[in-house]
Parts: C-alpha cells; structure tokens; sequence
C-alpha cells in the first residue's frame, strides 16, 4: 500500500511503502515549538494528493528528532466510503494549549490570535438568517456596506415598478459613487438612485475609502491595485492625496495635537521619567526624515513628536540631535526625573550642556554593542574561547545595573570591574555561591585574554557604564518605532505631511494600545507564546498573548473620530 504523508500546506513530506498492519513512526522534538499537522491517507495516488489540498494555513515548521517513536496507524480505505485525510496533530510536552487557536499562535509568531478559522469558514459558508433591514439611526460609518455586481443592480431596475414594463437603465460613476437612472419605455417613469450620499457634492464613501487607507497605514498604490485586479470601482490614487491634503492630514494633526495637550497637562504634576531616540525614514546614511520620540516611560505613553528634515540641518546625522532640541520646550514647566537615550555622542553633550536633566543611557543598546564586538573578535582563530564567555559577559552587565536600584555609578563600576576577576579565576568580589560548572579561564599576560580585557576595561566604554540607566529603558520606544514602520515602511517614500500625519497617527495607536491586558483561555488561564528572536540564536523565549488591539475596530477610536473629523471639515470647505 503507498501512503502519503502530507504537511497542513501540502507540501510532501515523504512517501512509505507499508503494509496494512505497519505503522508509520513520527518523531518530535521533546521542545520543539513548532508544530505539523499530519494528514495521513492510505490508497491515494501522487496525483490525487497532490490535489486534495487542505483549507488550513501552515503552521509547519523546524523540528529535532527524539529517540522516542510516536506511533501513528494507516487509514485504509473502505469501498463505500470516500477518502477523507486523517488530521493528526502531536502535542508539545512542557507546554498547555486549551484550543487549536493556541497551538497555532504559538507556533507561528506572527500569527494574531483571533476567532479560530473554523468558524471563519463557517461564517462565509452559511449565510446568517433573514431578519428586518431597519433603521437604527447608524452613521455612514457605522452602516454596513456590501459589494455588489453591476448585473445585480441593472436587475433591479429594468422594470417600471409601475406598469411592469421595461425600463432603460443609464449609470454614472465618480469613484466609489454609483448613479442609476432608469426610464420606463411605456410610461415614461423616471427614477434616480445613488449607492451612498455626497458631503456638499462630494461622494461620502470617496472621503471615508481616503481615510480608511491613511487611518489604517495601509499604501495606497497597493489598495487601488487590489480594487483594479476585482474590477471594483474606486477614485485614484491623485484623488486619495489631495484628499489627504485637503482634509486628512490637518484632522490627524488636529486630534494628535489634543490629546498631545491632555497627555501633557496629566503628567505635569509627577516626576518624569523619559525616554528618546530619533527613527529615520530609510534605511543607510542618506535618510529624508528623522522622527525624534520622546515617552514617560512609566505611563508608557508618546509624549512628543518632531519630525526633521535633513535639508534643515547639515546632515541626516544631525537630525536626532535637532529633534531633542525641539522636544525640550514641552517639558520646561514639568519635572523630568531622568531623561534616558542611546549613546549618541551629539545628543549626549547637548543635554549636559543645555537641557541639564539627570541622564542616562539604556542598557540594551550598550549590552547590544559589547556584543557585537565580541562576537567579531571570536571569529579570529586565536581568540575563539570568548565566545563560551559572551552571554555570561553580557548578562553580568545587566546585573551590575540592575542590581544598583539607586544607580550610584561607583557601585557599577566596581560590580562591572568584578567580571574581569572572575574570568581570571579570582572571586574575592563574587557574590555566587558554588559553581557547578567551570568554563576555560581566561589569564591576564596570554593574547586572549589581554585583547578581552582591554575592550572590557576601555575607560569609554567604562564610563558609559557607568551611566546606565536602572530606572527605565527605551524598550517603550523601540516598540513604537516597530509600530511605526506599519504606518511609514521605509521602503515608501513620503512627502513632509504624509510622514508627519503617519507618524502622529502610530503615536496614536500606540498610546490607544499601550498597556494592554494579557489574554485569556475559555478557562481563566494567562495565555502565553513561545518565540524565537534572531539574538538568541535559535534559543526561544515565552511571551505573553495580549488582547486584540483596537485597531480600526471601535467606533470610539481615533480613525473614526479623525473621519467624523475630516467629513466636517470637507463639507466646512465646500461651502
């Protein structure tokens, strides 16, 4: 018998001569992360499977081999009885999933947790029940809205309602606006309909497809390029930007400013801790914009936007440096505890001199860098034995920070310095106990070891040390930089108020999302994760599931306040 075992996306994993009675052994890994689903079916041909490919996405991923044999039996088909796959799906030890939902958020990281596609298929399969087409007094944005043929349409009017004789159908199109008229050959009858209202002559639904495009940091040129390859009927992408200038972007700006001014006045009693770093809008050394941000890393919140052009200063290097100066006039009248940045030397010198606020330097992207050092050193054939020495390195200088809640430098510096002792053998200043297990010492006077210490011991890279900071890290502000490169990719370039608008509308999202509660199973239990991040090197972490973000779902979130917003101000223009 020919059995073929199939991944959930088809892709043939290996084809086993068997017997009826065999089994075929599958192996997983005891830690493996990722999961496959297994369709197994017995009496089908290359071509037949090849074929019958399953509705589920793929969620097939690396996997080790155990020494443990998992057995699986064959399906053997039966004359009255259609084939169907077998679905087998293994489980991961060490890791408790309540729903397929789970699994598959836990094996795909980019996989966003939501309704399970069972019954998303279900939804599209079986139409709801007929029920009453009401007025409920709903907005043009809340009111649903339908795709539907031309064909369709022209059906409704060819005939007179009122004789029941033919009618001429004629139509007239202006972007997302259809207009019929229908004229009854006998009796003359004349009828006009529209598929949605104008705003002072200006199709709604053009305004709101505009807005739904920039709300949503979605390009446009791929929208109209989805709506041309279905035939859809849409405005162009000339119409969406001079929507966006007319009214869009002065709505984005106009909600991003009031609740810049709320966040402000709410902070303004406590002491601030905050922190900044500048995001350019392309990748390399010849970036247009830079986007300095600046958070109150305990609320977690985007407190201050600047976006600078590289022509207004001397070169894109120098746009962090401008965009701080622009920041500080917002905290003159508030307490700024510690303000926390990268190492970035203009930056640096400009807050000690000007700003004059306790400063501090993150840890990760200090820790970040020794690492990468380190790592190039170990390339060379005679220094390889610090590679078994880099993760203890790097986590020591997390301990020597964290470790010193009042951050007193001298305490640092002293619990930093104590990592060299310990690489030579000497633990006088150790603070562990026994170790169990030893790595190869690395002795002062030997090349290895000399070249280590010199990077380690470098009085710069000391007194950076020094300055990290215990209080807060700018992780808050790499997240918003991840959200931001959704709404402004750094493959697309943009005009000075498309950034602008895109920047103010993810510093929106953000502090809508920020702090975020973590997600549930259907019986009460914290959801969790595993990921693979790229420093681990194939080492993984667990991370919490949060709840949904209210991206573009609520009717009380900024995109349909900044429509609302924009549909004002159209019709404000037009008279």
């Amino acid at each position: 018998m020919f059995t073929h075992i199939e991944s959930s996306d088809g892709d043939l994993i290996n084809p086993i001569f068997t017997s009826a009675k065999s089994s075929i052994t599958l192996y997983q890994s005891h830690k493996s992360l990722q999961l496959h689903k297994l369709h197994v079916s017995a009496s089908q041909t290359p071509t037949s499977w090849m074929n019958s490919r399953p509705p589920h996405r793929s969620i097939g991923i690396q996997s080790t081999l155990l020494t443990d044999p998992v057995p699986v039996p064959t399906l053997i088909k039966k004359a009255a009885a259609p084939r169907k796959p077998v679905s087998v799906c293994e489980s991961v030890d060490d890791i408790s999933t309540d729903s397929e939902e789970e699994n598959e958020a836990i094996a795909d990281p980019d996989y966003e947790p939501r309704e399970s596609e069972e019954e998303d298929m279900l939804a599209d399969d079986k139409p709801t029940a007929f029920v009453e087409m009401s007025d409920n007094n709903l907005t043009l944005l809340e009111e649903p809205k339908y795709l539907v043929t031309e064909s369709s349409i022209r059906n409704l009017f060819s005939t007179c309602p009122k004789c029941g004789h033919e009618a001429t159908c004629s139509k007239m199109v202006l972007g997302t606006l259809l207009s019929v008229t229908a004229v009854c050959k006998q009796c003359g009858t004349c009828r006009t309909w529209n598929n949605h209202p104008r705003v002072s002559g200006v199709p709604a639904l053009n305004i709101l497809l505009s807005g739904g495009i920039l709300f949503t940091g979605s390009i446009p040129s791929k929208v109209f390029r989805l709506f041309r390859m279905l035939n859809i009927q849409c405005h162009t992408t000339r119409t969406f930007f001079r929507h966006q200038v007319q009214y869009l972007n002065e709505a984005v700006k106009k909600t991003w400013d009031e609740e810049q001014e709320q966040l402000l006045a709410a902070t303004k009693e406590k002491e601030l801790v905050l922190g900044g770093d500048a995001r350019c809008d392309s990748m390399g050394h010849c970036a247009k914009f830079g986007t300095y941000v600046v958070m109150e890393m305990e609320v977690n919140k985007v407190l201050s936007l600047q976006t600078v052009q590289s022509n207004e200063v001397k070169s894109s290097y120098h746009m962090e440096l401008e965009g701080i100066k622009r920041s500080k006039p917002l905290f003159q009248d508030h307490n700024v505890k510690a303000l926390v940045t990268d190492r970035h030397r203009q930056v640096a010198k400009w807050i000690r001199e000007s700003w004059k606020v306790p400063h501090y330097f993150d840890c990760w992207h200090i820790v970040k860098g020794l690492g990468k050092k380190l790592e190039k050193m170990a390339k060379k054939k005679a220094l390889q034995p610090i590679r078994s020495w880099i993760k203890s390195i790097k986590y020591h200088l997390y301990w020597a920070v964290m470790s010193t809640p009042d951050g007193n430098p001298e305490v640092i510096r002293e619990k930093w310095m104590g990592c060299v002792e310990h690489i030579q053998n000497r633990h006088g200043k150790c603070q562990h106990g026994p170790l169990e297990k030893q790595k190869m010492w690395l002795l002062e006077g030997t090349k290895v070891g000399d070249e280590l210490f010199d990077v380690l011991t470098r009085k710069g890279f000391v007194n950076d040390v020094m300055k990290m900071s215990s209080l807060a890290q700018t992780s808050g502000v790499e997240s918003y930089n991840s959200v931001l490169n959704h709404f402004a990719p750094k493959m697309v370039p943009f005009s000075y108020t498309g950034m602008r608008s895109r920047t103010q509308l993810a510093a929106l999202h953000y502090n809508e999302n920020a702090g975020r509660a973590q997600a549930t199973s259907s019986t009460g239990e914290g959801r969790h994760r595993i990921d693979f991040p790229k420093h681990k090197s194939g080492g993984y972490t667990v991370k919490k599931i949060l709840v949904r973000a209210t991206y573009s779902k609520s009717r009380f979130f900024y995109p349909w306040l900044i429509i609302d917003e924009a549909t004002v101000s159209c019709s404000l223009n037009m008279h």
